[in-house]
């Protein structure tokens, strides 16, 4: 991104037609689109997580704490301000 010297508010040159016409390599991100490595669609190991475990109740616990977070701290703003004080 190179700027023009006659107009400085150009922020970079425009490629021409012809670059944009040229063949691109269709199975160029083939590895990155689609690791080998992973079987199955599973992306950790183990086993599927028990809903009644210590585990899961924490991700209850902090998805419960994030909903209070960004739902009723900030609808507490009206009375808080505008009636108390």
């Amino acid at each position: 991104m190179t700027s023009h010297e006659k107009n400085p508010a150009d922020l970079e040159e425009r490629l021409s037609y012809i670059h944009s016409k040229t063949a691109k390599d269709v199975d160029g991100y083939t590895e990155a689109k689609s690791p080998r490595d992973l079987e199955g669609g599973v992306l950790a190991e183990g086993g599927a997580l028990d809903l009644f475990s210590r585990e899961a109740f924490a991700l209850y616990i902090q998805y419960g704490a994030v909903g209070v977070m960004y739902g009723i701290l900030p609808a507490l703003r009206y009375p808080i301000f505008n009636i108390y004080l």
